[in-house]
């Protein structure tokens, strides 16, 4: 792609991203939304954080269990630095370079592996957690939906049970149909991406927790399952302004408090772009020194 382009779909995405940030803030208020903010709880911030810097790791591990399904035998721990200069790229450098473009490309040119092969174990790790989101957002509405009156429980525990293993055996059936090369690797992947989301959403509860939230209430564990999927569309700078303005709209329609959803989307951000500055370090020191520039 030529660099004005990627200039310009750069640019484009910071405007859509300030703007969508402008107008959450200019309907709650900065005054108010820093008032919520301030009242976090440093230890629950901390042990969030170390809990999304697990996720990572796991979701490390499960792109490595991939990668050895199309026979690139990477080490595990240059994988898990090449891994975090990825998540830097992703989020502070995501016009110039990309992580997935830009490990899709070292891995190429250090593996004698077709490059169909190593864009297909790029995709179905992604499409693996989107997965595992899609059967916890369900989880999640039928948690929601306690708090309504009883006889609506029943139906929604039937749909979900009946949903989520069609979302794993429709997952399954995509990777036996587009992506044979990694369907070796389907059980032990589909474990690691259950666990990775579990323990951000975990994360997510503890800074809820964290805000003085009372009710613990599922609504807000719903919308950040809903909004890192949304987060995912590629029209924002790293999601940001997306993930705000789904809470700030989920949050009435599912009747919790606005300012404490908005705030817990910030903090969950601020936590995994404090993960993601670790791989600062290999993008100064790369692990592949001779292929380490795109």
């Amino acid at each position: 792609m030529p660099k004005g382009t990627k200039a310009f779909k750069t640019t484009l995405k910071v405007i859509v991203s300030l703007l969508l940030l402008y107008f959450v803030f200019s309907k709650l208020g900065t005054k108010a939304l820093y008032n919520t903010l301030k009242q976090v709880s440093i230890l629950h911030f901390v042990v969030a954080f170390l809990l999304v810097l697990a996720s990572k790791a796991i979701a490390h591990l499960r792109l490595l269990h991939y990668l050895n399904a199309i026979t690139i035998n990477i080490p595990r721990l240059t994988h898990w630095k090449l891994y975090l200069q990825g998540m830097f790229y992703n989020l502070f450098l995501p016009g110039g370079i990309g992580g997935d473009a830009y490990k899709g490309y070292i891995l190429s040119k250090e593996f004698d592996v077709k490059t169909k092969n190593i864009i297909s174990a790029l995709v179905v790790d992604r499409l693996s957690g989107m997965m595992a989101l899609g059967t916890y957002t369900l989880i999640l509405f039928s948690a929601y939906l306690s708090r309504y009156p009883i006889e609506v429980i029943p139906e929604s525990l039937v749909y979900t049970g009946l949903l989520s293993p069609l979302i794993i055996a429709g997952f399954y059936g995509l990777n036996k149909l587009w992506f044979k090369a990694t369907l070796k690797a389907f059980k032990t992947t589909t474990l690691l991406s259950f666990a990775l989301q579990g323990l951000q959403i975990l994360a997510t509860y503890l800074l809820l927790v964290g805000l003085g939230e009372s009710q613990k209430d599922w609504g807000y564990l719903l919308l950040f399952t809903l909004s890192s999927v949304v987060s995912v569309l590629p029209i924002s700078l790293g999601g940001i302004g997306l993930r705000e303005l789904t809470f700030f709209y989920g949050a009435q329609w599912l009747f919790i408090d606005t300012e404490t959803a908005v705030a817990l989307s910030l903090l969950f951000f601020s936590a995994n772009a404090l993960v993601s500055l670790l791989g600062l370090r290999y993008h100064l020191q790369p692990p592949f020194q001779r292929t380490s520039k795109v």
